[in-house]
């Protein structure tokens, strides 16, 4: 008798819109590699940047330099990488949103006890680093901890730099992933995902700098002109955001996400 087969919980993304400007893309990816190489190593990366469609799904676009990883669009390939990646960067952004509301309160506090000559309290307070996530329970024992698959290395009101550990939500279900590094980035209202295979160095992501402000007219050759002037990352993922919102990338479409996520939730 012929075995029925399995349902995957795992949704493969499929096009949603196939225009692609490659010359946009190309710049994006070389600009985002030259930024974060450091003189022994490139990390790879896949950006992510997408939005809500309709009551489950999710439209994305994305820059890719993950040796091995194959687009939805590329025939006979599974991008099974990609769509981890893409259903992750839906649950982890309401974590990393809430994360990024307790950086402005601490900050907030931060300010209020300086201002009041109170760099006592102050210091006991970032001692305690109250409003940080904390790791999976699996490494810390006992010790219980919220479901979060992340723990928080750095962040400014803009970019969350953070570790995706290998926790029993990853790894039993995703054998292929390991820790990851990601950064979560807000602007303007959108947001943009990072992950890199390795860790690159702090000093081109831009923390504690104000990105140069894109206010021209979001046609292609502006945002070229745009990336190849950036100094650091977070000015790499407003012209993502930009191309994915002008539709300039070819853009790719998961018709459930939460196939994942409850997956990730029941383990």
């Amino acid at each position: 008798m012929k075995k029925k087969a399995k349902t995957g919980w795992l949704m493969m993304p499929k096009i949603h819109s196939t225009f692609n400007d490659p010359t946009l893309e190309d710049i994006l990816i070389q600009k985002a590699t030259e930024i974060l190489s450091t003189e022994s190593d490139a990390p790879a990366f896949i950006f992510l940047c997408g939005n809500f469609f309709d009551v489950k799904a999710y439209v994305y676009s994305a820059l890719r330099a993950w040796r091995g990883a194959a687009k939805p669009s590329d025939k006979g390939r599974t991008p099974k990488l990609e769509a981890t990646f893409a259903s992750l960067s839906v649950y982890m952004s309401s974590l990393l949103s809430l994360q990024s509301d307790f950086y402005f309160a601490y900050d907030e506090i931060k300010d209020i006890l300086v201002d009041s000559s109170r760099e006592d309290l102050w210091a006991i307070l970032e001692e305690k680093l109250p409003f940080i996530s904390l790791p999976p329970k699996e490494m810390l024992g006992a010790r219980p901890s919220p479901i979060s698959p992340y723990f928080v290395i750095k962040q400014d009101d803009e970019l969350t730099l953070g570790e995706i550990y290998p926790s029993v939500y990853l790894t039993q279900v995703i054998k292929s992933i390991k820790s990851r590094f990601f950064v979560f980035f807000q602007h303007q209202g959108y947001s943009a995902f990072g992950f890199f295979n390795s860790f690159p160095t702090f000093k081109k992501f831009g923390f504690e700098q104000s990105p140069r402000k894109f206010s021209d007219e979001p046609t292609p050759e502006n945002l070229i002109k745009y990336a190849k002037g950036a100094k650091n990352l977070k000015e790499i993922l407003i012209a993502l955001i930009n191309a994915h919102n002008n539709a300039y990338l070819s853009q790719f479409l998961i018709d459930d996400y939460e196939l994942l996520l409850n997956k990730l939730l029941e383990v």
